[in-house]
């Protein structure tokens, strides 16, 4: 989370600035990822960027797609753009190079390491599991199996690069490895010759520059490699005959190394096979394969990598408002191709919840300042007109407050957080509230208003419930305020949750904007309501979470998120309110169908 709270603290500060973020090792596929326990925490720290980078295109489309699966953000996977917190992140593919002309030197300059009549298979990784070395050595006994001929011809030099040799599993890797090379030397020594040279160790980049130029075939097989970099070097230093490189589709080089030979470690026989094409090959193929591959890399090396990544960021940081950096708002066609699916499925009638302040309001200094928009309040008279939409407005508000705020006829109001809840033909329901729990909210309250109501912080009562906000608290007083809130509710045995800029006290009961959502529904349509109606929520808050958990699977839940973390329980974020009136205009023509379709 390093750039959320860089970004937070530069906000405070009044910074401009642009982050970047790449990322070097693979970025794994949804199935993978979404078993990871701090994914969502993960994904968001990495969004704090403005800039995301990744070694190849398909590293690219797995993390936009987790940006869609598992945050519910808008993307675009054309222009490779992810809209999160209210902000858009560029996601780029830049593979990394090498520093070419370094290794090709010192392939000029390096003293011969090997030495005999023999064809050299080389490997170099380091020790560890992803390397897929024990998959390579049982690759290469089966390739002596096949092709016998090559007993006494070739010889196969594996350099294994120590690693983490204080965790046990790398241990037990060593000893395994060193036990296969053991059976297969064992295997097909002969009195002149043995086929594995095995060389647990470090090695110099002039040792490795002259290992390189001197051996046929690369056989890098990883079973998973952010890029692999040896692939390249050996390339580089292809200087004198022509050699072939075998390389593992796993390995990210293999995006862009196409003039190399693919092989699965997993299919021992296609490694094999792909050995002996390697050993078979023609001079002549070997020239025109190593040139691609030896031109490419030239172009592509580390100092084009970094140039391009900065330019990367300063197109980012002076073009953020240019048409191609920006998702296209959301519109109405929009919402038809996203919920194409769902529309087929969605029954004859509908019920939308709606949050109020923050989704259909927005955020004010104070409650009584925040006013519906005219085009907003249009939207719902209509709707609230419509036989088959039922409409709620479920808040944290008094009842009687936003039934004042929004005064609009036939929709369902809750407040105080779902313990009271009034119906369009005057039935009502409320949730007791037992008189400890009372006295205990209005010594809380007097508490927080005696001891922290300063520097414009000011509590608002909700009955049970209250809100204590200090959003026009100096910036550097607003922590200390907030813990102690957060203090005198725990020890009343209240519960706390952090809203924007306000900290909510809520009673500990079991009634919540979950449990009112049900209620209505149930009220209204039975208890078999899921078979009966299609649900919209929608609300930006955290006690909103609380009706999105409890809908999870039965309704179209949406967040309007905007910062630097918000974990959500809802299918869809949304960047602003003005995505609320979009999503509501186009439930109004859907619905309006299905009215005229009746006729």
């Amino acid at each position: 989370l390093a750039s959320n709270i860089i970004r937070k603290t530069g906000r405070h500060k009044n910074l401009e600035f642009k982050l970047a973020f790449f990322m070097h090792v693979p970025f794994p596929s949804w199935d993978l990822f979404r078993l990871y326990p701090w994914g969502d925490m993960v994904m968001q720290g990495l969004l704090g960027s403005d800039l995301v980078g990744f070694h190849t295109a398909h590293y690219c489309r797995n993390f936009i797609n987790c940006c869609r699966r598992l945050l519910g953000c808008r993307v675009d996977y054309t222009k490779m753009l992810v809209e999160h917190g209210g902000r858009t992140i560029r996601v780029v593919s830049l593979p990394i190079g090498i520093p070419y002309e370094s290794f090709e030197k010192l392939a000029h300059s390096s003293r011969q390491i090997i030495s005999g009549k023999h064809r050299i298979i080389l490997g170099v990784d380091r020790l560890d599991y992803t390397k897929g070395l024990a998959h390579k050595l049982k690759a290469f006994r089966l390739f002596l199996r096949k092709y016998p001929q090559y007993i006494e011809k070739v010889v196969f030099i594996q350099i294994a690069v120590p690693s983490r040799t204080d965790v046990k599993i790398y241990r037990h890797l060593k000893q395994e490895l060193d036990e296969l090379v053991g059976r297969i030397n064992g295997q097909f020594t002969t009195a002149n010759w043995t086929p594995i040279r095995y060389i647990y160790g470090m090695h110099t980049q002039e040792q490795l520059a002259s290992l390189y130029r001197d051996s046929d075939v690369a056989f890098i097989t990883p079973l998973r490699d952010g890029m692999n970099l040896v692939a390249k070097e050996f390339i580089a230093c292809q200087i004198a005959k022509p050699g072939v490189l075998i390389i593992s589709p796993f390995a990210g080089a293999s995006e862009t190394m196409k003039e190399a030979l693919i092989a699965n470690p997993s299919e021992p026989l296609e490694c094999a096979v792909t050995l002996h094409r390697a050993l078979s090959m023609t001079e002549n193929e070997r020239t025109v394969r190593i040139s691609y591959l030896k031109q490419r890399e030239r172009e592509r090396n580390v100092d084009y990598w970094m140039k391009t990544f900065l330019d990367h960021m300063e197109h980012v940081a002076h073009a953020t408002q240019g048409k191609d950096e920006l998702l296209d708002p959301i519109t109405e066609k929009m919402l038809d191709i996203e919920l194409e699916n769902h529309q087929k499925a969605l029954h004859p009638n509908v019920a939308i919840l709606l949050d109020y302040d923050g989704t259909l309001a927005p955020i004010s200094l104070k409650p009584e300042l925040a006013v519906l928009p005219p085009l907003t309040r249009k939207v719902l008279e209509r709707l609230a007109e419509m036989p088959n939409v039922t409409l709620a407005i479920v808040s944290g508000r008094l009842i009687q407050n936003v039934m004042k705020m929004v005064n609009i006829e036939n929709i369902v109001y809750s407040g105080s957080h779902g313990q009271h809840v009034l119906f369009p033909n005057g039935d009502r329901h409320e949730e007791p509230v037992p008189d400890d729990i009372l006295n205990s909210a209005k010594d809380i309250m007097k508490e927080i208003r005696d001891k922290i109501c300063v520097d414009g912080a000011w509590l608002e009562d909700k009955g049970v419930h209250f809100s204590y906000h200090f959003r026009p608290v100096p910036r550097e007083k607003q922590h200390t305020l907030s813990t102690q809130a957060i203090e005198i509710i725990n020890k009343a045995g209240f519960l706390f949750r952090r809203a924007h800029k306000a900290i909510e006290g809520k009673p500990p009961v079991e009634w919540h904007k979950g449990t009112a959502a049900l209620y209505i529904l149930t009220k209204k349509f039975g208890h078999n309501w899921y078979k009966k109606v299609t649900i919209f929520y929608i609300g930006d808050d955290v006690t909103d979470e609380d009706a999105m958990l409890t809908l999870k699977g039965m309704a179209h839940t949406y967040r309007v998120a905007k910062g630097e973390y918000i974990r959500t329980y809802a299918e869809k974020r949304l960047p602003t309110r003005e995505n609320v009136l979009v999503l509501l205009t186009w439930l109004e023509k859907q619905y309006t169908k299905r009215l005229e379709a009746k006729k």
